[in-house]
């Protein structure tokens, strides 16, 4: 079983809070046992060896992660190494990255090498997995864009085994990267899409199972896409009831808190 978290942007405080739990309940309960990141595999593995030994610095390590230096990854860190000082050696949970810095000269076929990396670990290690990663990656469909997101090739590997839950918000504020340092910009989504219709509900924050969701909703599109520099918020152009097994919505968000000072 394969399970894609994805994001409306890499600094968002409630993603990453939301992202944490479900990792421990899935930990926890259902016995997955890697954690996979959209970076490269060699600025994830210090903070497997943290997580496995306690070898290093995890404010230190994290530091060097851009928008990964949030205090949710850096909480995360420390519940995974505290759970796997009581697991047994093959129980351990594992971090990578699937990312690498060579794919991103090509932008257009980055997802698909992303995927291949991914599988290509799961080959050998095919234990239960998480993917944590932006929405624009995770999506299976992607019907309305002129390229197949890494989504698309893992369902046509895995199949059913699969399963994505984007992540998606309405307003607030958000943190990029400037030359290196965090920079915080407010935002508020388009009206007239999928994100400003959700805006309207109730509810301050919701989980939208799209299997049982009514057909007009499945087929809203546009959702919140926020990049890591910063540019005005272009909607992300998918159909999250096709991309999508499911949604988490929150109305209103917060710039992700970075780790360093926390420790």
């Amino acid at each position: 079983m394969i399970v894609g978290l994805g994001e409306a942007s890499h600094g968002t405080q409630e993603f990453f809070f939301q992202k944490r739990r479900i990792i421990q309940y899935l930990v926890t309960r259902d016995n997955f046992r890697t954690i996979a990141f959209e970076a490269p595999a060699n600025f994830i593995e210090p903070l497997n060896k943290y997580i496995q030994s306690g070898e290093g610095t995890l404010k230190s390590t994290l530091s060097s992660l851009g928008l990964y230096n949030a205090d949710e990854i850096l909480r995360l860190c420390d519940w995974l190494r505290k759970f796997n000082a009581s697991a047994a050696p093959g129980e351990k949970v594992k971090m990578i990255g699937f990312d690498d810095e060579t794919f991103w000269a090509d932008p257009l076929g980055r997802d698909e090498l992303m995927a291949e990396k991914f599988i290509t670990f799961q080959k050998s290690d095919q234990r239960k997995s998480i993917l944590w990663s932006h929405n624009l990656h995770i999506a299976k469909d992607m019907t309305m864009a002129e390229y197949k997101a890494m989504g698309f090739h893992l369902k046509a590997h895995y199949g059913g085994k699969y399963y994505a839950v984007g992540m998606d918000t309405y307003s607030g504020s958000v943190h990029v990267l400037n030359d290196g340092q965090f920079e915080s910009h407010d935002f508020t989504a388009k009206e007239h899409s999928l994100s400003a219709l959700l805006a309207r509900a109730k509810l301050e924050a919701f989980f939208v199972d799209f299997n049982g969701a009514p057909a007009a909703l499945k087929s809203a599109k546009d959702i919140t896409n926020i990049y890591s520099n910063w540019k005005e918020p272009q909607m992300l152009p998918i159909v999250p009831g096709s991309d999508f097994d499911a949604l988490l919505f929150i109305r209103k968000t917060t710039a992700s808190k970075p780790s360093a000072g926390s420790r």
